[in-house]
């Protein structure tokens, strides 16, 4: 359990018990709280091509236009009479490789530091409420979130087994914890989560391996994982009390991205 280094008045000036903010923070799950990295798209991948026998073009997200699980499947499977099945196919593979590849790394299953403990202390302090908002499938969120230590059902939460698309993934999320999507920060780590803010209005803290990228996509609160948890806690802060913090659409940042993607 996290254990605060400061004096007990500045934690409570930081939002401890008794000082709960109308705020909703939505985290999103691979590279946010679980250090995913390469067997997790190697397993989609190919779970794809044992049910469908197409393979994917890449496997860099960046470059599509709807990086989630449903969405990259179904866009594979457009105007394919089976693709609703052949979709549900691809989740049950997906869930038996990650299942089998786990114990090999250990690692791509682990949290970020400071992950679990962070969310348990936004819950126990009363800080603000918490959710989940994952383009995963159930299943696999489920799947890598107990790996972690967590459990996906303590939380309101939506996946693109829910909705495809990120855009209303977020804002599902937030229904089902009771709130209006005003009152959401997210916290992601990845180019697209930057695009989806900026289209909802919704702030944006980022977390994980890609801090230098946001930073350039114009994300202000950067971290490379939970370890300052009073310091995140003081962003959060301040995005509820300063307006106007949702990161704004820079399209030629994300394109920047995508060709260079294109040309490694």
């Amino acid at each position: 359990m996290f254990q605060s280094t400061r004096p007990v008045a500045a934690v409570a000036e930081l939002g401890g018990v008794g000082q709960k903010m109308n705020m909703l923070a939505i985290f999103d799950n691979d590279g946010t709280i679980c250090d995913t990295q390469e067997v997790e798209g190697a397993c989609y991948t190919k779970a794809i091509e044992r049910v469908t026998g197409k393979s994917l073009a890449t496997l860099d997200w960046t470059i599509c236009e709807e990086p989630t699980s449903s969405a990259i499947a179904l866009d594979l499977l457009a105007g394919d009479p089976a693709a609703v099945a052949k979709v549900a196919a691809i989740k049950d593979e997906f869930l038996r490789l990650l299942e089998e590849e786990c114990p090999k790394f250990p690692g791509d299953f682990a949290p970020l530091v400071g992950a679990v403990q962070f969310i348990e202390r936004l819950k126990k302090e009363e800080i603000c409420s918490v959710a989940i908002a994952t383009g995963c499938f159930d299943t696999t969120a489920k799947f890598k979130l107990r790996c972690c230590g967590i459990s996906l059902d303590d939380f309101p939460h939506a996946s693109s087994s829910d909705v495809p698309q990120r855009r209303d993934i977020i804002p599902l999320a937030a229904a089902r914890a009771g709130f209006s999507i005003s009152s959401v920060v997210y916290f992601g780590d990845a180019p697209w989560d930057v695009r989806v803010c900026g289209i909802l209005g919704i702030p944006m803290i980022g977390i994980g391996r890609r801090i230098e990228q946001l930073r350039t996509l114009g994300i202000q609160h950067v971290f490379r994982d939970y370890s300052d948890a009073n310091a995140i806690i003081c962003a959060l802060r301040s995005l509820k009390t300063e307006p106007n913090k949702a990161p704004r659409a820079n399209a030629g940042a994300i394109l920047e991205v995508r060709r260079r993607a294109h040309t490694q």
